[in-house]
């Protein structure tokens, strides 16, 4: 890399990262946990059983619109929290981004929001959330749904170590996170593309403008990847039954990475779908969203 191509990120962060959190479109609510506002969505009957939703690497609450309204109309209440780093919610400048530090946030959100016990629903890196999340607190989840999640890896990837160099990092992150490769983006992670319309990649690219993106990328690179509880070492100790679901041809976690989670979880079930890549939430939406809801009231639903 140049040291033009290096220094260019210096100046044009701040005229491409120029939105405050509030900024974004849709975005309402924000529950104060600790120091920080977290973006969250809260949406169906009060008083009806909870599903959290938790998005995956470079998503937000954007990403779950069809299983929220989905599982909404089945009678559930469904709360997504933007983890922070993404999406509306803040983008900390410290090493503070590990999935027990992710984890333990939205357990104090949920505090925050009068919220005992729930179900969990997190894709990719969500769904090693979810995960943690059960592993810290198993007396309040009673089921988990895990949608392609990163299960079995033990660090960060060997982009981090450039990643977590001051002037490298940046610029790393900066040309990443353009918003002009988000369709491609998605596209490279899709078996089916006919949902990547130009108001869905508007809307995953959203958050690419509020302030302090591309930085928080580098504190991410810059944490540990669990914490005091390590996911893939304590995979057998999770007890929620779990839904896994999977696409057959998935290229960032293969769909044997599912079948050897589905041995080790005490309680699992994986279901794959054929033609479909990392992101089954969206490339079969309805069906992702049938099963969740199915598994959710504890029906076996077909496939």
């Amino acid at each position: 890399m140049s040291v033009a191509a290096l220094l260019a990120p210096l100046a044009l962060t701040p005229l491409r990262e120029r939105l405050n959190p509030a900024d974004l479109p849709g975005v309402q609510h924000f529950v104060r946990v600790g120091e920080y506002d977290l973006h969250y969505t809260d949406e169906g009957p009060r008083d009806a059983p909870v599903a959290l939703l938790v998005h995956g690497f470079a998503a937000w609450a954007f990403a779950w619109r069809s299983q929220r309204a989905a599982l909404v109309a089945a009678g559930r209440r469904v709360v997504t929290v933007d983890l922070i780093g993404y999406g509306a919610s803040p983008r900390p400048m410290a090493p503070v981004y590990s999935t027990h530090d992710q984890a333990q946030l939205l357990l104090q959100a949920l505090d925050a929001l009068g919220i005992g016990t729930f179900d969990v629903v997190g894709h990719s890196f969500g769904g090693r959330v979810a995960c943690q999340i059960a592993l810290l607190a198993p007396q309040r989840v009673r089921r988990v749904v895990a949608i392609c999640p990163e299960a079995f890896t033990v660090g960060r990837p060997p982009i981090a170590a450039l990643a977590r160099l001051p002037l490298i990092g940046q610029a790393l992150a900066y040309y990443v996170l353009a918003p002009s490769l988000v369709g491609v983006g998605l596209r490279s992670l899709s078996k089916r593309d006919d949902w990547l319309i130009d108001e869905v990649i508007a809307g995953y690219a959203a958050p690419l403008y509020v302030r302090g993106t591309a930085a928080a990328q580098v504190w991410q690179a810059r944490s540990p990847k669990d914490g005091p509880l390590p996911v893939p070492q304590n995979l057998a100790s999770i007890r929620p039954p779990t839904l896994l679901l999977w696409g057959d041809s998935d290229t960032v976690f293969p769909v044997d990475e599912g079948r050897r989670l589905e041995r080790i979880l005490p309680d699992a079930r994986l279901i794959v779908y054929e033609r479909t890549g990392h992101l089954p939430y969206e490339e079969r939406a309805a069906e992702v969203s049938r099963e969740i809801a199915g598994f959710l009231q504890g029906v076996e639903m077909a496939t």
